[in-house]
């Protein structure tokens, strides 16, 4: 099958015209390719072209393609990276901002279900969930690592139990302010200079869990999604980023 006919499928799920992202959502490279193995990832990095290109891959399907819009400047890293898709004839990919938010298949959707929240309301791009009884928190972070596949985390705990719990998977420090008096608990992807005191303040605890060990989730779904509907092979090839 053709990429063309994978992206009509992917965009009826994901609804990518719902949002204003940095990136064009959908394919970004066209190659020759009839796509009957795909390599999914977190970012479209020399590392992950060059395993996807090795295991033989026709298609890269990841959460961060190329970022920006309009535009055309191909020279440096980003020539080479280019330039190794073309060279072996590879399509590119890309979901960001709707494979963070979809609410059955996006990156906090599948933490919140993995976790054993219940969804409760969207805000921004993740959602806000609960416990029906409170969870020691400890207990909790015991939890969040075995979900996270032994991620370190970051931590700044100031309430001894989890019940209320926002989920923004990736970069949503910057959110935090405005989670006062709605959640307990509060898991993203990074972490600010400000953010330890403000969450003291707040008497939410922050948990950075990582932008790449929070964002796996997507497009590992997305590939089960091809597997099962086209029956297309598919490979997560890991560019582990501790960051």
């Amino acid at each position: 099958m053709t990429v063309l006919e994978i992206e009509v499928y992917l965009n009826e799920v994901l609804e990518p015209w719902k949002f204003e992202d940095f990136c064009f959502n959908g394919v970004q490279i066209e190659g020759n390719r009839d796509i009957k193995k795909v390599a999914l990832g977190v970012s479209f990095n020399e590392a992950f072209i060059e395993k996807a290109v090795d295991w033989g891959a026709d298609l890269l399907l990841v959460h961060h393609g190329i970022f920006g819009k309009d535009f055309f400047k191909l020279r440096g890293y980003f020539k080479r990276r280019v330039e190794k898709v073309l060279l072996n004839g590879l399509s590119l990919m890309g979901y960001h901002l709707p494979l963070d938010a979809h609410p059955e298949y996006g990156n906090n959707a599948s933490i919140i279900k993995a976790l054993g929240l219940k969804l409760e309301e969207p805000f921004d791009i993740g959602y806000i969930a609960h416990y029906n009884s409170p969870l020691n928190t400890n207990a909790f972070l015991d939890r969040l690592r075995n979900v996270l596949n032994k991620q370190k985390l970051q931590t700044y705990i100031y309430n001894p139990v989890v019940q209320r719990v926002c989920v923004i998977s990736g970069g949503g420090a910057a959110l935090l302010k405005q989670l006062e008096g709605k959640v307990d608990t509060f898991i993203t992807g990074e972490v600010k200079e400000h953010t330890k005191e403000l969450a003291r303040e707040l008497k939410i605890n922050f948990i950075n869990a990582g932008h790449y060990a929070t964002e796996t989730f997507g497009v590992k779904n997305l590939g089960m999604l091809l597997k099962e509907r086209f029956g297309l092979e598919i490979e997560f090839i890991d560019v582990y980023n501790e960051v």
